[in-house]
């Protein structure tokens, strides 16, 4: 399975929004990325986010911009930014048996999760700037034996989106 992992872009400030969402900024990277995994021909059988409204509207955009309905989001606390590992997997592993699946958590889970998949615990720290992107090769949820193809952070998917 090819697991996407996305951290959410930056929310607008507490003093500004007390709701956090999107930054305007943070909203145009998050679509940038959609078009970029949609000019590669990138499909998602499932989608799941934190219940956030951050990580609710990131997983939006992907979803309008790759032809996924935004429905069939699956939405769950395993994923929220205190969760833990075995949770999250827990709730991924239970939208399998998906090829190909997005998932947008807050740090630190997301990071957590990246490398207890790739180096089999915390130990081998992954760094997600807020709206990054990883794809991570893995055989089965839970795993902890998984491939880092990529990690692209905004400005990457900046640059490939004016490509």
């Amino acid at each position: 399975m090819d697991l996407y992992v996305m951290r959410p872009g930056a929310g607008l400030s507490h003093d500004i929004d007390p709701a956090r969402p999107l930054s305007p900024v943070a909203r145009e990277q998050v679509h940038k990325a959609a078009n970029t995994l949609s000019r590669l021909g990138t499909t998602f059988e499932a989608m799941a986010c934190a219940p956030s409204l951050r990580a609710s509207q990131t997983a939006k955009i992907m979803a309008g911009a790759l032809g996924f309905p935004e429905r069939a989001i699956a939405s769950g606390k395993a994923l929220s930014g205190t969760g833990q590992v075995d949770e999250a997997m827990d709730f991924l592993a239970a939208l399998t048996p998906a090829r190909t699946m997005l998932c947008c958590a807050h740090a630190p889970l997301v990071e957590h999760l990246a490398s207890t998949l790739i180096f089999g615990g915390p130990a081998g720290r992954i760094r997600f700037e807020p709206g990054a992107l990883a794809m991570i090769e893995i055989p089965e949820l839970p795993t902890r034996v998984a491939i880092l193809r990529w990690l692209l952070p905004p400005a990457h998917l900046r640059l490939l989106a004016s490509l």
